[in-house]
């Protein structure tokens, strides 16, 4: 799925308007923070921050629309004889490659979220909507019963929860390697 000038240039803009809100959020809180200003420190109209983002929230949690419009295509586009699992577990190594850069924003933005408790409800949504979406490309474009495909797209979403944790509270070890030791360690917790 190759992106057009035009979605490269919204995703980057996305993402520096994100840097923006997440820098000023710390700064002066959540609360304290209007999308006004956000708009003024990123040089656009406020109309203009509403096409890109939904709301107040959706600039905190915007950058991960697509890195998950990614992953799912990554897994109903995988090759046709992939069996479902490394399908989907070479789609969120390569979204954790596409997110490692975003570390220090991630911490920045991990703490705002951290104060606000509507927030950290966004953030256990945002995970929701990940499960569903990765099941939704192993159900439809790969053909996985649709209660399997949920059980696996879990497994993965909390492989990837735990490894990204370890990662912000660690020593910025490498996200991909600290997600596919999380997936590698499920068979033997799993047991026979």
């Amino acid at each position: 799925m190759d992106e057009t000038a035009a979605q490269r240039r919204r995703r980057r803009t996305r993402a520096e308007v994100t840097r923006r809100a997440v820098e000023l959020f710390a700064a002066q809180g959540y609360a304290g923070t209007s999308t006004e200003q956000v708009a003024a420190v990123a040089d656009l109209s406020r109309s203009t921050l509403f096409r890109l983002f939904a709301d107040k929230e959706d600039l905190l949690f915007g950058l991960e629309d697509d890195l998950l419009a990614g992953a799912a295509a990554a897994v109903a586009e995988a090759p046709a004889g992939q069996p479902p699992w490394p399908a989907l577990r070479t789609a969120v190594v390569r979204t954790a490659e596409r997110v490692a850069p975003l570390r220090d924003l991630l911490l920045t933005r991990e703490q705002v979220v951290a104060t606000v408790p509507a927030l950290r409800l966004r953030a256990a949504a945002k995970l929701r909507r990940w499960e569903a979406a990765l099941a939704d490309g192993l159900a439809t474009g790969r053909g996985v019963p649709a209660a399997d495909a949920l059980l696996m797209a879990k497994l993965v979403v909390a492989c990837f929860e735990v490894a990204q944790q370890d990662w912000l509270d660690g020593d910025a070890d490498d996200l991909p390697a600290l997600l596919t030791a999380a997936l590698d360690r499920l068979p033997a917790l799993l047991g026979p």
